[in-house]
């Protein structure tokens, strides 16, 4: 998931600021009656300050030019934390990524570096507790200020795993792999004002199109269809592993969504989510 010096591309959107996102997920896979999970999000002045699901909370904080500087995520009556910094350049690019988090009784560091060229984005990751040179060698290419291809290479420069992103109305309908994992994942979009966008550009300016991306495999509250000119629908892929979902949308008079309905094609799992505004 995840804010007004910013330029909306939608013109509606420009005076629209978030209050509050509750959703309510129901998993009917162990109770006839559902286990559910709450998650609320909290904004002020349109910008993220918080995410609680159960008994963990996220709070998110901001650096002088209103970019997402950090997260903390803590759990309540624990000791258990996560703490996430982000550093940008002097034009607002997303220089370092770094995370701390506890793994297997230890505290890890994970740190990804990404430096710029041309059209063409490279973000090396590394874990505190592992000695090889890199765990995640990522190369994106960047089009027209939209990425479209990701590639990870091997420790001898190899291709291993290749992504091209296909784009229709500047939403990401495609996800087609080329090397390595070939499963298609297709999604279809309404066409209304995006909350999911709102939230993108106000977290991280005007390069949340490449930040996005980049950051989605590493923090599980950006999504990478998030920077998207709409609303995301539907999904299904080819992969046999992947879960199809479906969600309907209810709308304001100024096209942005008030609730929305999610349900997987499995019908195991239904996200009952409402959408609140200044």
């Amino acid at each position: 998931m995840a804010f007004s010096f910013l330029t909306y591309s939608q013109d509606s959107g420009n005076s629209v600021k978030l209050k509050q996102i509750n959703s309510a997920k129901t998993n009917f896979r162990n109770l006839k009656s559902g286990e559910i999970t709450n998650k609320t999000l909290l904004f002020k002045d349109g910008k993220l300050l918080s995410i609680q699901t159960s008994d963990v909370i996220q709070s998110f904080f901001y650096n002088p030019k209103e970019l997402l500087d950090m997260t903390v995520k803590e759990k309540q009556g624990s000791n258990w934390k996560e703490v996430i910094n982000y550093l940008y350049n002097k034009d607002g690019q997303l220089v370092k990524f770094t995370k701390k988090y506890e793994e297997g009784g230890e505290m890890v560091v994970k740190t990804v570096i990404i430096t710029y060229e041309g059209s063409r984005v490279r973000a090396i990751t590394k874990k505190s507790n592992i000695q090889q040179t890199f765990i995640d060698d990522i190369e994106y290419v960047v089009e027209n200020g939209m990425v479209v291809r990701r590639a990870s290479r091997d420790r001898n420069q190899q291709i291993v795993n290749k992504i091209e992103y296909g784009y229709y109305k500047d939403n990401i309908v495609r996800h087609k792999g080329l090397i390595g994992d070939k499963a298609l994942k297709n999604y279809s979009f309404d066409d209304k004002n995006s909350v999911e966008l709102l939230i993108a550009q106000n977290t991280f300016g005007q390069h949340y199109k490449v930040i996005v991306p980049i950051i989605s495999f590493h923090e599980e509250e950006f999504d990478l269809e998030s920077i998207s000119n709409n609303n995301k629908l539907n999904f299904n892929s080819t992969s046999t592993t992947a879960i199809g979902t479906s969600r309907k949308f209810k709308y304001n008079t100024l096209n942005f969504p008030v609730s929305s309905s999610l349900v997987e094609e499995n019908g195991i799992v239904k996200t009952e989510t409402t959408y609140l505004y200044e």
